[in-house]
């Protein structure tokens, strides 16, 4: 709780680790699990994203060709480390909610989203099956606390459908994890139409969230120069405003009105110059967006679009007040190297420029009204 209002983090992670599959996978894939753990083998990192060859992110700015990559020193300087193991953990994870002050933890993966890159949609929903399995465990442990996002294979809309009304009679639950982009399709295509339909008939919502240095390769990606300092801050901002603007501009809300969406971990002091550019687009070229029937403004300030902020955004008030408080949700990130941990809460609601009512609607509300099954 904070403030007497019931906390909602509409944005943490598990960890998953690789060994998970061990005993998650069904026996008839083993054969292409230990393929895969052949490789995972040769990859630096033991817990995630281990099963995936990262980019080069090691060349330091300011020289051309370094003798050896640079290696990221861990550095934290806000806040406190979390206790790693709560990402795979369920008991080490409710203490640090207890002490961050949240109720209730909406989970996302931190790897499987890339599992687009496996060598096969098959195996990629049993891997997928194989986490949700492991997932349903790690939430039994506080079913009222915590609840999970489905993963679906977004290369096979009509496979990812089914999975979607599937997942949706587990009690874990609560939303679809989806990536701004897949191949080189963007979210005003089409051939998404399958996996917008299935999350209204669900009553899920369709929360994009985006990655870095690993498939599905966020917008510009590949044009950092190897240099994590430009990647990181930018990729994950990139891809989730084109993501808008593919989304809203392909008229998604428009054609599915009763869809949910939310678009997370990009922070969101840059949407009302985004919003602002649209609405110009839209006005000079309308023929590019035929299926848009309002200003793109209107699309984001209307009842379903959500979008998570960072919780020390100094930008945060101006959005408030120029967008509107009922579309912000809190995130926490957690326990991810750049959270804010363990002040997300009060760093995102405490500030003086915010009532109640404010606070109550970030906190609490909007999640609510995003991920209904919590209610």
């Amino acid at each position: 709780m904070y403030n007497g209002i019931k906390v909602i983090d509409a944005d943490g992670h598990v960890m998953e680790p690789n060994e998970l599959y061990d005993q998650y996978l069904e026996s008839k894939y083993k054969p292409d699990l230990e393929e895969l753990k052949n490789l995972a083998a040769t990859r630096p990192s033991k817990y995630f994203f281990g099963y995936f060859h990262q980019l080069n992110t090691g060349r330091p700015l300011g020289i051309a060709n370094p003798e050896k990559p640079l290696m990221r020193t861990g550095r934290r300087p806000r806040g406190e480390m979390p206790d790693m193991r709560g990402g795979w953990n369920p008991h080490v994870r409710i203490k640090d909610m207890d002490r961050e002050g949240i109720d209730v933890a909406v989970l996302f993966a931190t790897v499987v989203s890339s599992f687009c890159a496996l060598k096969s949609v098959e195996f990629e929903l049993a891997m997928i099956r194989g986490y949700h399995r492991w997932l349903a465990d790690y939430c039994s442990a506080y079913p009222t606390r915590l609840k999970g996002v489905a993963i679906v294979p977004m290369r096979a809309a009509e496979d990812a459908a089914a999975e979607i009304r599937r997942v949706a009679k587990e009690p874990w639950c609560v939303g679809i994890y989806l990536s701004s982009h897949m191949e080189d399709k963007l979210l005003d295509h089409p051939g998404f139409h399958p996996i917008w339909q299935a999350c209204v008939e669900t009553d899920l919502p369709a929360c994009f969230h985006g990655g870095t240095a690993r498939p599905p390769y966020g917008l510009g990606t590949f044009e950092m120069g190897n240099n994590l300092f430009i990647q990181h801050s930018a990729t994950n901002p990139f891809e989730v405003m084109r993501g808008i603007a593919a989304f809203v501009g392909g008229g998604v809300l428009d054609i599915f009105p009763k869809l949910r969406a939310a678009f997370l971990e990009a922070g969101v002091g840059w949407l009302p110059f985004w919003m602002e550019r649209l609405d110009e687009h839209y006005e000079l070229m309308p023929e590019y967006v035929p299926f848009l029937k309002r200003k793109p403004s209107e699309v984001i300030r209307s009842e379903n679009f959500f979008i998570s902020c960072d919780p020390d955004e100094e930008a945060l008030p101006f959005v408030v007040n120029t967008i509107g408080a009922e579309h912000i949700l809190y995130a926490s990130d957690y326990p991810h190297f750049d959270g804010r941990f363990p002040n997300t809460v009060s760093l995102t609601a405490g500030r003086k420029t915010f009532d109640a009512s404010v606070q109550r609607k970030i906190l609490h509300e909007n999640p609510a009204r995003l991920y209904t099954r919590l209610k």
